[in-house]
């Protein structure tokens, strides 16, 4: 019999070999398409891989086990209802070095016959159709649709060359709030690139140079490609996901729904017919080094979360269908109620639309250390956000609307941004009743030439500022300010506004006003050639007139001195070593 001595000197041992049980048993399974032994029968090992995504997913996998996934093209929905634990999560990810892409289309397979010559079909004019090819396309390519309701909304070439839809859309109405711009009626409309689907018959027509037969031909069947719902403690890692057809309202090809501490990194979310990536009514979670490109209306989106974060991606050339710019589109659009959620070091660009959207009862949520440039309407627009919010450390420049518009929102603060050669700078003006603009502060920033060259001179101005309703009266709303800013002297006398047209200079807003009081015109050197972004160091080390914040913004600058951002150069160095490394757009936070 042992004594008590003996027992007591085996517990440290015994603690520690229970300490170890859990990351001992902690299993790493696989899925191999390509592999001619792989089935969803096997066990997952890596000599018996599932076949499918979607085997793994149903798979009863416990806290810290990995899913592996070899490379392939997997055409399917990935519904992942599994948990991990808080430090021991659930991994999907791509296999080191593999290429993985998931699809919501299915290639299209057939006959296609040449459109052209047919007695019976009158051209618009002569040879009209000898670049048209028709298909009809089977049954199962709408696998759950009733006759009436089968619907084709994007087709692709060679996998990334969409092509543009003719005719009205299926699910959008272009009514007050589904706007989408709608190409041509029909068929005798169709031109280079596009396409046509005749639901009654199921015939595609697509019109290219060539034979339709060079090219590999898919059609979107899937709503959804990945889905995350009611899970927590999952890392989603290294998949390239495309394609899939709009089930109808603002869905995301990719989503993560009522879910906590989701990690997804490293992914592709590129050619979906509506948003690329969604999370909604989530806490804890992320997306940070994705790619969001080439989305039908919108890279990513944010709804009903709690301190989610969209981190370090690049969002570009997202509404690739034409959706109405004061709708939805562009790069990322966040609606409704967010709570303490951020956009933090992505590259948001050339999106059609503006580039970060948080629109309606968003609360303390926070944009900062980000590019956004080349979008075709705002750089940022904080609407109709009672709960207050941070817009800080950004470079945003040429923009096709303003750099940062402050809409109907109350309690922001708008600091060390660089604000450059945007139609104008930064916007703070009230909606409608009851929407008005109070407590909001425009602190530290550096605005270079926000103007649009006019016959007569410089149209639009650095910044407005709301001073209340009557544009010429005196001042009637209090509690908006600006200071310590710096505007460029040198191209132009700067302006600034009280409400949209009056126009200021920076003397006269001073003395009208009293803001600014400290803010100067200096003679700075910067340069934009293309989408590069360049201030002349020199310039910038004397620019020592900023002033620290108060405690209450719980944000930082590294050199409270410096006005502008820190973000002095983009690319950055750091961003074109990135570009020799990954063949396809790039992301990397800005430095």
């Amino acid at each position: 019999m042992p004594t008590i001595r003996r027992v007591l000197a085996l517990f440290p041992l015994t603690a520690c070999f229970l300490a170890l049980a859990p990351a001992a048993l902690a299993a790493t399974y696989f899925v191999a398409r390509q592999d001619p032994t792989a089935a969803d029968s096997n066990t997952g090992t890596v000599s018996h891989p599932w076949k499918t995504l979607s085997r793994a997913a149903q798979a009863p996998l416990k806290p810290g086990d990995t899913v592996l996934v070899k490379s392939g093209a997997y055409r399917e929905t990935v519904n992942i209802r599994v948990s991990g634990r808080p430090g021991r999560p659930i991994t999907f990810a791509a296999a080191p070095g593999a290429k993985v892409v998931v699809k919501g289309s299915d290639v299209v397979t057939g006959h296609w016959e040449q459109f052209t010559g047919d007695p019976s079909v009158k051209e618009p004019y002569p040879n009209a159709f000898t670049s048209v090819w028709r298909i009809k396309l089977r049954d199962d390519y709408f696998a759950g649709m009733p006759p009436d309701e089968r619907y084709i909304s994007s087709v692709f070439q060679d996998d990334t060359h969409g092509l543009q839809q003719i005719g009205p859309d299926h699910i959008y109405r272009n009514d007050q709030y589904q706007k989408i711009t709608n190409i041509g009626r029909g068929l005798s409309d169709i031109f280079p690139g596009a396409y046509f689907f005749d639901q009654p018959t199921q015939m595609l027509y697509v019109c290219i140079s060539g034979d339709p037969n060079w090219y590999l031909w898919e059609v979107g069947t899937r709503g959804f490609v990945f889905d995350i719902e009611n899970a927590h403690d999952v890392i989603l890692r290294g998949f390239q996901v495309r394609h899939n057809r709009q089930p109808g309202g603002q869905w995301s090809m990719a989503s993560v729904g009522g879910s906590e501490r989701v990690l997804v990194e490293d992914c592709d979310f590129s050619y979906s017919d509506f948003c690329g990536f969604g999370m909604g009514r989530c806490r804890n979670c992320v997306v940070r080094r994705c790619t969001l490109t080439h989305n039908g209306d919108t890279g990513a989106a944010l709804g009903w979360c709690t301190d989610c974060k969209i981190q370090g991606c690049s969002v570009m050339f997202n509404n690739t269908r034409h959706f109405e710019e004061g709708w939805a589109a562009g790069g990322i659009k966040n609606i409704p109620v967010n709570v303490r959620c951020s956009v933090d070091g992505c590259e948001v660009a050339y999106n059609q639309g503006t580039g970060v959207w948080f629109d309606t009862g968003n609360v303390a949520c926070r944009i900062t250390n980000n590019v956004i440039h080349d979008n075709d309407a705002n750089g940022v627009h904080y609407e109709i956000n009672e709960g207050g919010g941070l817009i800080a450390n950004n470079l945003i420049f040429s923009n096709g609307g303003r750099g940062i518009y402050i809409s109907g929102s109350q309690h922001v603060w708008i600091v060390y941004n660089t604000v450059a050669e945007n139609n104008q700078g930064i916007v703070v003006m009230p909606r409608e009743a009851p929407n008005s603009v109070t407590h909001d502060m425009v602190r530290n920033n550096l605005l270079l030439y926000n103007d649009v060259e006019g016959e007569g001179g410089p149209l639009g101005c650095d910044l407005t500022l709301y001073m209340g309703d009557d544009a010429n009266g005196p001042r009637t709303a209090m509690t908006n300010h600006s200071d310590h800013n710096g505007y460029l002297a040198g191209n132009g006398t700067p302006m600034l506004r009280q409400h949209w047209n009056p126009n200021n200079t920076l003397p006269a807003w001073q003395k009208r006003y009293r803001e600014d009081l400290h803010s100067r015109a200096l003679p700075l050197a910067y340069s934009i050639r293309a989408s590069a972004f360049r201030l002349d160091p020199k310039a910038g080390a004397k620019l020592g007139f900023a002033d620290p914040l108060p405690v209450q913004t719980d944000w930082r600058q590294p050199d409270p001195t410096q006005v502008g951002a820190t973000i002095r150069a983009w690319p950055s160095q750091t961003k074109l070593m990135a570009d020799t490394t990954r063949p396809r757009i790039t992301s990397g936070r800005p430095q």
